[in-house]
């Protein structure tokens, strides 16, 4: 039964992923990163929000295509995105690319090292860029670990017990 329940979470939260195409110009964060094609004249910048992506909570994938002498946004293209831990992938396929911004929001499903891979098909060129985003380990509440949260569980146990006491002498 859990891991039913497990696969269908796993689905609903596929399938719940959704695409922002629109605005992505790259946030202020330290975790931007460059590829650059000389060939083709293409800056691409990608970025990523929450700068510590949390599993399970959506982390907003930001890329800007720029022409790489003027610093001008590159004309419209069709983006292909994959996502990989080298264990699973999922694909955002033809992300539209007006005015060289885009993004897509994606839920990382465990820690570790994520490769986000970027096909950009343009009307002249295809460029081929890959990124990575560090999705730190991150363990689940533990209600039992907090000395607060036991003295406060005992007192309310102590008290259950004491009323119950008071009403069975009655």
């Amino acid at each position: 039964m859990l891991l039913l329940l497990t696969a269908i979470f796993f689905f609903v939260t596929v399938l719940s992923i959704s695409v922002n195409s629109s605005n992505a110009h790259i946030f202020n964060s330290n975790n931007t990163q460059i590829w650059n094609n000389t060939e083709d004249n293409i800056r691409i910048e990608f970025g990523y929000l929450p700068e510590k992506p949390i599993i399970d909570t959506f982390t907003n994938l930001g890329f800007s295509v720029t022409n790489l002498r003027t610093g001008d946004h590159s004309a419209e293209g069709v983006a292909h995105i994959s996502v990989t831990n080298g264990q699973r992938l999922f694909k955002f396929n033809n992300v539209s690319v007006q005015n060289g911004d885009f993004s897509v929001d994606y839920l990382f499903p465990d820690d570790g090292t994520h490769q986000v891979l970027l096909r950009l098909d343009k009307s002249d060129s295809i460029n081929l860029a890959s990124f990575q985003v560090f999705v730190p380990h991150q363990t689940p509440p533990d209600l039992m670990s907090n000395t607060q949260n036991v003295i406060i569980a005992l007192a309310l146990f102590g008290a259950v017990g004491l009323i119950t006491i008071f009403i069975i002498r009655r």
